[in-house]
């Protein structure tokens, strides 16, 4: 039986494809009407005030980085158990991303050890939610609060996750979202939002994407052209509506995954904490034998991803700029973690038959 990691033909329907012809055939093929719809329809579904679309998930973190005054020399407090775009965006500002551990259970920025990271140059922190799962933001939000830094989420992976009632992306001054294929949204290519209570903050954004254009050939600031095509409008309005919906499939079959495994001693589940939901962009466990695990997968024609393999710190390119930390669950994490397909397509035929390959595995 096979069993992709993700589904994507056939996920657009024909009325959507039919409007998707309709904006192509008005001519209006960039940030025009179904765009603004989108960036309005998600603001509400979030909670914010403002949204902006943008071209990708790395040009909505990359604005608020910007939006958010970092520069040169300021330190910002980031997991390295990430994809790499989390700290990048950092570079792009002429900042250093300070890496710090994550939580063993939930892979997330594990808030003990943020404040002993703080120095004169810390501006601010961008936890990721990663994997779907909210970070715990209470306790990051009061050593912010205390030590004067700004919060940033990059909430890439975490569409409809919730933490205490409110909705990622409205848990701190701002929040950047990815509309990549993979993600639990989708807008039929690439594509990002920001979202945010703050106007001043939002205007900021909204220069630093459409080349610092205050009007038509008038820039009062710096910009670049990270705007989003209007198919990506129509496209990501219908896959907010049905958002929700398929969350709740992602969680069920979860519930089957944990059901079928947690007994197995050579495996750990995904947990979820009180006061969060989880919309499991990914379920990812944690697997004595990772790789064999994986090759014998491969072999039963099943999909799977490792998220993240190597950790941010330990990408050649980090450990030739002098940043690779010690991080000592992080690394524990980079060699165990294998996700499994959980896209809202699976039967349930699949999912057990994923189960009973692992378990013959580890027989």
């Amino acid at each position: 039986m096979k069993v992709p990691v993700v589904q994507l033909a056939g996920v657009i329907p024909p009325p959507i494809l039919a409007q998707v012809q309709e904006s192509l055939s008005s001519g209006m093929w960039a940030d025009s009407k179904y765009v603004h719809e989108l960036e309005e329809a998600f603001a509400k579904y979030i909670g914010v005030k403002f949204c902006r679309a943008v071209s990708n998930g790395t040009a909505a973190l990359l604005a608020m980085v910007h939006a958010a005054g970092i520069k040169t020399g300021d330190e910002v407090i980031v997991p390295s158990f990430s994809f790499v775009a989390s700290a990048n965006c950092l570079l792009a500002a002429g900042a250093k991303p300070k890496f710090v551990d994550i939580d063993a259970a939930t892979f997330n920025l594990d808030p003990s050890l943020v404040a002993k990271a703080i120095t004169p140059k810390t501006k601010a922190i961008l936890p990721v939610h990663l994997y779907g799962l909210c970070v715990d933001m209470d306790p990051i939000r009061e050593i912010a609060e205390k030590h004067h830094l700004v919060v940033l989420e990059d909430a890439c992976q975490a569409h409809g996750a919730t933490y205490k009632g409110k909705k990622a992306g409205n848990l701190a001054l701002a929040g950047g979202f990815s509309l990549y294929p993979t993600k639990n949204m989708i807008c039929g290519g690439e594509g990002g939002l920001v979202t945010t209570n703050d106007e001043a903050f939002i205007n900021k954004v909204r220069l630093y994407v459409n080349h610092g254009q205050a009007a038509k050939y008038t820039h009062t600031a710096l910009g670049f052209n990270f705007r989003l095509h209007e198919v990506a409008g129509v496209v990501g309005k219908y896959s907010l509506s049905v958002l929700d919906e398929n969350n709740r499939k992602r969680i069920t079959i979860t519930k089957r995954y944990n059901e079928g495994l947690s007994n197995l001693l050579q495996v750990k589940v995904p947990v979820t904490p009180a006061g969060r939901t989880h919309v499991f962009h990914q379920y990812t466990i944690r697997a004595q034998r990772r790789d064999q695990l994986a090759d014998h997968l491969q072999k039963n024609d099943i999909g799977y991803g490792i998220h993240y393999g190597t950790p941010i710190h330990l990408q050649p390119f980090y450990k030739d700029q002098g940043n690779s930390p010690r991080l000592p669950v992080t690394e524990q994490a980079s060699r165990e973690v294998l996700s499994l397909p959980v896209h809202p397509f699976l039967t349930n035929e699949q999912v057990d038959f994923v189960i009973a390959t692992i378990k013959a595995f580890y027989k």
